[in-house]
């Protein structure tokens, strides 16, 4: 370029002015709004990218009638999707066909991801994917395709349910029975010093339900007389649910895998265990009262699945759930670091929806994205406001905003592209701990003042490079779909797939306008908050780029691949 050199152009982008390392910044963003404006600004927490149509259609219903009808489009099936076009579920159990392994999966997720309708379910349900935790990176799990599929469309039904049903249906998923191992959980013999496996029931409080330690309803710790924070649970708490999961095993009746007399131990996960709901053994089940929190006992005499469901209705009863689960929704849908009042509010409406249900998840997500700080301009200016746009969730928009497509209407990706450049794959977490801890702070301003910014967790020295090389290439060459093989048969069929590409007719037309091309981008992607100095330094380096002769596809491709590398971009605010 020749009004502005490369190296120039991302020290501005990357140090813009007013910015200080010695504290907090004050903000010059935008926060004046048109009705598009917030319609993109709330898609930008509610789905996972929208182009002008949608924005448009947002604007002139309504963000709460939309949320309406969305909770009233039918959910995608993922599991359905990969039966009917990847894998034969006539395969299953047949020794010379092959394992539906992870990749199967990743395409159907992707399909559903990009052609999808119910685009408010996705986005919560991939939010509760970083809470109630498995990884495909998982030996056993990478081999069942069909479970992950069966598992996404799970927390795809749990999405608009209520939340004590999503306890239920997490805690008896073989997925979740295999990654946190209470799948085979036997009860006590001490001849064989053999005890409950203790993973699930501590990471079912610790991470699924109470966290650890007591909060009030805004989220604040309840501390004890020496002002230190007060423990949920304890190490006796963790021992006594054990006791509760014990008995649990794979559903394996009519399994074509086994071929003896099954008894408790022949259980594992496969491809056919992998969609059938974890099943309860009452005589590998503890037997005996259990003292949970609180001093609360489950009596003695019941069937496993008695103490099971009473144990759950405890925890899903506890006061910290609200505060608890509330923080972690709104962090992963609008800011990370909401007011005390804030979740205060969306505990109120997860412990009453105002007609007496605990749990309903309709509700709760409605508190969350109506809520005054999500929906209130003038939280645009406040430094304490918004969070990183996950990588993953930048990399989708892209490819919705600007239409990605192939002839085939086919996005099978086995994600290694993805997954190397971005490091993050949905679930592909590295722990159960997720990509990012919620309570993560990055060094630097952020940090020393107090601030959670729980995905700069996934920000390094290679992915701050390895990030913007992405979407350059992806615009420049279009959307690599990773298939093991050039040419890959599936259920019968050799595919070809064409690399999807962006449609950028619309975009194209504003080549030769700059100032109109960068309003169109400001509203589809940083939702009309761009600061007057950000907008300068863009417009000065696209500007530059046209006089200098490219071609009206490389202009809009650089505007587009600046606004994405932006700071301004990449925190929602």
């Amino acid at each position: 370029m020749a009004s502005t050199n490369r190296r120039d152009l991302f020290r501005q982008l990357f140090n813009p002015p007013e910015f200080s390392v010695e504290g907090v910044a004050a903000v010059s963003r935008n926060a004046t709004l048109t009705a598009e404006q917030e319609a993109s600004r709330f898609l930008a927490q509610a789905t996972l990218g929208a182009d002008l149509a949608l924005i448009q259609e947002v604007a002139a219903t309504g963000i709460e009638a939309w949320i309406d009808q969305q909770f009233a489009i039918p959910q995608s099936q993922i599991l359905d999707y990969l039966y009917a076009e990847l894998y034969d579920e006539a395969d299953i159990g047949n020794e010379d066909a092959d394992s539906p392994w992870r990749s199967l999966f990743r395409y159907a997720l992707w399909q559903t991801t990009m052609k999808g309708s119910d685009l408010l379910r996705q986005r919560v349900a991939l939010a509760l994917s970083e809470i109630v935790v498995i990884s495909t990176e998982t030996g056993a799990i990478y081999a069942v395709a069909n479970g992950a599929a069966d598992w996404y469309d799970m927390l795809l039904r749990n999405a608009f349910g209520n939340f004590r049903t999503l306890l239920q249906d997490v805690t008896l998923h073989p997925l979740m029975g295999s990654y946190l191992s209470h799948a085979g959980n036997r009860k006590t013999d001490t001849v064989e010093n053999r005890f409950p496996d203790e993973n699930y029931a501590r990471e079912i409080m610790q991470l699924f339900t109470i966290g650890l330690f007591l909060l009030n309803d805004d989220g604040s710790l309840i501390l004890d007389g020496e002002n230190e924070p007060i423990p949920t649970y304890d190490n006796s708490h963790i021992t006594e649910f054990a006791k509760i999961f014990t008995g649990i095993q794979y559903d394996f009746d009519g399994d074509p895998h086994v071929t003896w007399t099954p008894d408790f131990e022949s259980g594992w996960l496969n491809p056919y265990t992998a969609v059938r709901p974890l099943k309860m053994w009452d005589e590998e089940h503890e037997l005996g009262s259990k003292t949970l929190l609180n001093g609360y006992v489950v009596s003695d005499g019941q069937t496993g699945m008695a103490d099971l469901n009473e144990a759950l209705d405890h925890l899903f009863n506890h006061p910290n759930v609200g505060p608890f689960i509330g923080l972690r929704l709104i962090q992963r849908l609008v800011k990370s670091n909401p007011s005390p009042a804030y979740i205060g509010r969306v505990t109120a409406v997860f412990n009453d929806n105002g007609s007496g249900v605990r749990g309903d998840m309709q509700a709760i997500i409605k508190a969350i994205l109506l809520d005054d700080e999500a929906r209130n301009p003038s939280f645009i200016t406040d430094p304490a406001h918004g969070k990183l746009r996950e990588p993953f969730f930048r990399f989708t928009q892209m490819v919705r905003s600007f239409h990605f497509s192939n002839p085939q209407d086919k996005f099978w990706d086995a994600g290694w592209t993805v997954d190397s450049n971005l490091r993050q794959f949905m679930f592909n977490a590295p722990s159960v701990f997720n990509f990012f801890l919620p309570g993560y702070r990055p060094p630097g301003a952020a940090g020393s003042a107090g601030l959670a910014a729980p995905e700069f967790q996934l920000l390094n020295s290679y992915t701050a490079i390895s990030t913007i090389n992405f979407w350059y290439s992806r615009l420049e060459w279009g959307y690599v779909i990773d298939l093991p093989d050039s040419e890959q048969e599936i259920k019968g069929q050799t595919y070809n797939l064409d690399q999807p590409q962006p449609d950028l007719s619309y975009e194209l037309t504003l080549a030769t306008d700059v100032s109109a091309l960068l309003d169109h981008l400001d509203l589809l992607l940083t939702y009309g908050t761009l600061s007057t100095e950000m907008r300068g330094i863009l417009e000065t380096a696209v500007s530059g780029y046209a006089a200098d002769g490219a071609d009206d596809i490389d202009v809009v491709n650089f505007a587009i691949f600046l606004f994405m590398s932006c700071p301004e971009y990449a925190i929602q605010v």
